[in-house]
């Protein structure tokens, strides 16, 4: 299974004409995994497949899957960051299965190192842009003393998401999360 899912994320990298058209396609038949809300054992079969249409060029079933699969639900919102911790390179230790997203004690990983992978992340493609704003705002929630230890990271960060917030085109969502982000830093920064 997660060979499976694995391999179609990494396959709408490719955007040639015939591979984004299967990849599409097959991603789309994956849509039942999509309808869950909350954390499910499905959550990181969704997640995988909306941020690959996203990358085909359809962020909303990301949007969606912000909305209705991580926002509200304190398991999901520790899966996304978990999640975001082994392939951000925050948790050192491979894992086999699915079942480390499902920690909600955020346990076995450097919120610092996240933190900074995340913001290097933040950028203004559709979809992606909310999704690393909704996990910078869940991580600045979970570990609110990340600020003072972020170091130019905070700095960076918050000059990015200012950038963002007065530039780019977002959801209601993410303007919010991103500005909480932006006032938290700014706040360190005084």
């Amino acid at each position: 299974m997660l060979l499976h899912r694995q391999a179609l994320y990494l396959a709408s990298y490719d955007l040639s004409p015939d591979a984004a058209a299967w990849t599409a396609h097959t991603l789309h038949g994956h849509r039942d995994v999509l309808a869950q809300r909350g954390w499910s054992p499905h959550w990181a079969a969704a997640r995988s497949t909306t941020t690959a249409l996203a990358r085909l060029g359809d962020p909303q079933p990301l949007y969606d899957f912000n909305d209705h699969a991580l926002g509200g639900d304190d398991t999901a919102e520790a899966a996304t960051l978990n999640y975001w911790a082994l392939w951000l390179g925050a948790l050192s230790v491979p894992q086999s299965d699915d079942a480390f997203t499902g920690d909600r004690g955020l346990s076995g990983w450097d919120a610092l190192t996240l933190l900074r992978a995340l913001a290097r992340g933040l950028v203004k493609d559709p979809g992606f842009v909310d999704l690393y704003a909704h996990s910078l705002w869940a991580l600045l929630t979970a570990f609110p003393w990340l600020p003072q230890a972020a170091g130019p990271t905070a700095r960076d960060l918050r000059i990015r998401s200012a950038h963002l917030l007065d530039e780019v085109q977002l959801s209601a969502r993410a303007r919010r999360e991103l500005g909480y982000v932006h006032y938290v830093l700014s706040r360190k920064s005084t």
